[in-house]
């Protein structure tokens, strides 16, 4: 009985990988049929199929997405608020147009946050940074058109010419 772990001699016609165990040999056997064509393979011509390895450009995907996969929206009131609500922080000393800018993307922002919790929405965080800006917005927008109120009464009232 030989032991099974003693070292094999080489033989002739016989490859070693690089483990330094023979890689297996199959019998040369002649097809009966063709192969059958892969369905990426071109279906003629005497030029090889073109590369299509990772870096080759944008590949079209084979699958869709998996099922019961909804992609995820944002909400495009919470979007809108946001932008009014930076709007209003630009232009605060603007004296009727801010109050209603300011306003506005606070509602927009409160109605975008509530849309963001149902499925298949997100903007949560968007929502509150616009209710953020709407809120800091309306400060000084009120205080400006109390302001601006005040200015209108007090050269209203002046003694100018007839006292």
């Amino acid at each position: 009985m030989t032991d099974p772990y003693q070292q094999q001699p080489h033989q002739e016609g016989q490859f070693y990988g690089a483990d330094g165990y023979p890689t297996p040999q199959q019998p040369q056997q002649q097809p009966s049929a063709p192969l059958p064509v892969p369905y990426s393979a071109p279906v003629s011509g005497p030029y090889p199929a073109p590369y299509s390895g990772p870096y080759s450009g944008p590949q079209q995907m084979p699958y869709g997405p998996f099922p019961g996969y909804v992609p995820l929206r944002t909400s495009g009131m919470a979007i809108a608020g946001m932008i009014i609500g930076i709007l209003a922080l630009i232009t605060f000393w603007v004296p009727f147009w801010d109050v209603v800018a300011a306003f506005t993307a606070i509602g927009l922002s409160w109605a975008g946050m509530v849309q963001a919790q149902k499925p298949g929405y997100t903007g949560q965080g968007i929502g509150i940074a616009g209710l953020v800006c709407g809120i800091i917005a309306a400060i000084p927008a009120v205080i400006f058109l109390v302001l601006f109120f005040v200015a209108i009464a007090a050269t209203s009232t002046s003694c100018a010419f007839y006292c």
